[in-house]
């Protein structure tokens, strides 16, 4: 019990730590980024399968929707930035002093358990930081819609989902996959070893996660559904016997509470791709090593809806000539349909937190 109730109060003072430091933090890094001019500098000028907007209607209601451009981008930097200080300062500290039982006690960075999410919420919010900031040039970087090519994200998304997927089944010997109570090993397949499947299933887990970061569109729209699949994935990281990961997922959460707090209407900045990148392949790596996979379609149903939107909506046009939504992602489709956007962000809201619940139900009773 000795033990439960330390790694508890560790993850409630990480926690709190972690939200306090980035609401103090916060200003300061806002002004920053206005006194850059961190924002879109050109609205958007193209729809969903990369052609012109001609229609009259869409482009009102994009310019209507830019009316936020000098509202920075970018403010994801502050949840990995007090994710990575806190994780790198005890551990720094412990590396000076090893024997020191405090410092024992702080330190949450582990080879088995938070190197991968730590490296991945790095890469993945150095690449979305690539991203937003040629978004924010003149030009709007190389690509209409502004910042990388879709194609040039596809590639640099795969490249690091590829290199996780080898270190799970390489370097940890990961190759079964867990779905409600059916178990599957790749390793022992129809009497074969296909481990090198699960790379494959990295890959398709976390390149789905990347597609619905288009989530980030309304003023709290991405914390607010971010956050309850945050603690749905800490909790059964907790249970299944993870807590370093838990640690770290909490920290996350303790920063995107701050972020929010400065990114609920009227928003002073935004997540951007530095954030959700990072944040939706962290989440996704967290469900594969604590074998989760399965709950990222049920605590993350906004996520699922949002990306199929978008799929839905350009396969539409492209096999059928017409639209099937009035605008994609979704939100955008019930904002034209009349809703507001503080709507719509709140029952985003309390469809995640049902759903986590769900989850976290789901994935305690099936372990």
């Amino acid at each position: 019990m000795t033990d439960s109730y330390l790694i508890l109060t560790k993850i409630f003072v990480y926690t709190v730590l972690s939200f306090l430091f980035s609401l103090w933090l916060a200003p300061s890094f806002i002004r920053l980024l206005r006194w850059l001019k961190f924002w879109k500098k050109k609205s958007r000028q193209i729809n969903l399968e990369g052609e012109e907007i001609s229609d009259q209607t869409m482009i009102d209601f994009y310019k209507n929707d830019e009316a936020k451009m000098k509202i920075p981008r970018a403010g994801g930097i502050l949840i990995w930035f007090t994710a990575l200080f806190f994780a790198m300062f005890f551990w720094i500290l412990l590396k000076i002093k090893p024997d020191d039982k405090l410092f024992q006690y702080l330190n949450f960075v582990s080879r088995s358990q938070t190197f991968i999410p730590i490296a991945t919420l790095f890469f993945g919010c150095l690449f979305g930081f690539i991203d937003d900031a040629l978004s924010t040039l003149e030009n709007g970087g190389n690509y209409k819609a502004g910042g990388l090519k879709l194609s040039q994200r596809f590639v640099l998304v795969g490249i690091l989902s590829t290199a996780i997927g080898l270190w799970f089944y390489s370097q940890l010997q990961k190759t079964s996959l867990q779905i409600f109570s059916f178990h599957l090993d790749f390793a022992n397949l129809w009497g074969h070893d296909f481990g090198f499947l699960y790379v494959i299933l990295t890959i398709l887990v976390l390149m789905g996660l990347w597609s619905s970061s288009v989530i980030d569109g309304f003023d709290g729209l991405a914390a607010s559904v971010f956050i309850p699949i945050y603690l749905c994935f800490a909790t059964l990281s907790y249970f299944r016997g993870y807590p370093n990961i838990t640690v770290f997922l909490m920290i996350i959460v303790g920063a995107m509470c701050a972020f929010w707090w400065f990114n609920i209407t009227p928003a002073k900045f935004y997540l951007g791709d530095t954030g959700s990148l990072g944040i939706l392949l962290t989440i996704g790596v967290v469900a594969i090593m604590i074998n989760a996979v399965y709950i990222i379609p049920i605590s993350g149903i906004m996520l699922v809806l949002t990306s199929l939107s978008v799929v839905f909506q350009v396969l539409s046009k492209k096999l059928f000539k017409k639209k099937i939504l009035k605008a994609a992602p979704l939100h955008h489709h019930f904002q034209t349909l009349g809703l507001s956007k503080d709507q719509v962000v709140l029952r985003y809201m309390i469809v995640s937190i049902i759903a986590s619940v769900i989850g976290v139900m789901c994935g305690i009773y099936f372990r």
